[in-house]
């Protein structure tokens, strides 16, 4: 990950947009979701509490637990990051027949 992350820090300062950034975001939303998981885990019925007479950490992973699986849909869910990063790789992504086709255009059923 730490060379991923030069590489993408290299390209955007060229100017160019590559698939990077998808590989850390698709990594670091699963683990963040892990670590805030275990965290809870580590702080039993504690880590539920928050109030002024609490310690200032407390609170912290309870909140990083509600909002990490927002991250893993924010910007493309882990599905699409993994389709970017295959047809990067010319691999094949979804088979997708509407790919070049406008949205608005495209035929639904029952129309």
């Amino acid at each position: 990950m730490k060379y991923t992350s030069y590489r993408a820090i290299s390209s955007l300062s060229k100017g160019e947009r590559r698939t990077e950034n998808s590989i850390g975001k698709l990594v670091s939303g699963a683990m963040l979701q892990d670590i805030a998981a275990y965290a809870m885990d580590l702080e039993g019925a504690a880590g539920t509490l928050t109030g002024a007479d609490e310690e200032e950490a407390r609170g912290q992973f309870q909140q990083m637990l509600l909002s990490s699986p927002s991250m893993r849909i924010a910007g493309g869910t882990d599905e699409i990051l993994r389709n970017i990063i295959a047809s990067a790789c010319w691999a094949t992504g979804d088979i997708r027949v509407d790919k070049d086709v406008p949205f608005n255009k495209i035929p639904t059923k029952g129309r």
